[in-house]
């Protein structure tokens, strides 16, 4: 995995370990997010996502910063109607500024379920498809945003969030 992209295009892509049980997940209610009536809490979930974001935080967070904070963990499915548009959650007042996205779904051209990064100083846009298992890590520097798209079928997501000092 080349790391250096979270600075020069604001993202990494990667895919979780097969050792690691991700199927688990699946036995719970993700939380749809278009639904403003409904707010996630799942304490057993969100201690396996605790633990997910403990083993992303040592593979690789650390590789590169020697102080972050771990934040939230959430899972949900579909896409709200902010999140489809570009945005930075850090500079929309999110006390994160970095999240790791897990895909529980494929998200392929063909369903139109994808997500989008793009870097406001080089104007580069770019266009992801993770395909299940897979992962986004988005820096959220106020020079990056992303938005997401949900077209057809299933879209759920696994996220964590991290505060990185050094991206202040």
């Amino acid at each position: 995995m080349n790391l250096e992209t979270f600075f020069i295009k604001g993202y990494v892509t990667g895919s979780i370990d097969k050792s690691v049980n991700l199927e688990e997940f699946y036995d719970y209610d993700f939380f749809h997010c278009e639904d403003e009536d409904v707010t996630w809490n799942n304490p057993e979930a969100e201690e396996k996502i605790r633990s997910l974001q403990n083993m992303f935080a040592e593979q690789y967070v650390s590789k590169i910063f020697t102080e972050f904070e771990n934040k939230a963990v959430c899972m949900w499915a579909g896409v709200d109607g902010g999140s489809a548009e570009w945005h930075n959650d850090f500079e929309d007042g999110g006390a994160f500024n970095s999240n790791v996205l897990i895909y529980m779904d494929d998200l392929t051209p063909e369903n139109g379920n994808k997500i989008e990064v793009r870097n406001s100083l080089t104007q580069e846009e770019v266009t992801l498809y993770p395909k299940k298992r897979d992962f986004v890590w988005l820096n959220q520097q106020k020079c990056y945003q992303h938005k997401a798209t949900h077209k057809s079928g299933t879209r759920r997501v696994i996220s964590f969030e991290y505060l990185i000092p050094t991206l202040l």
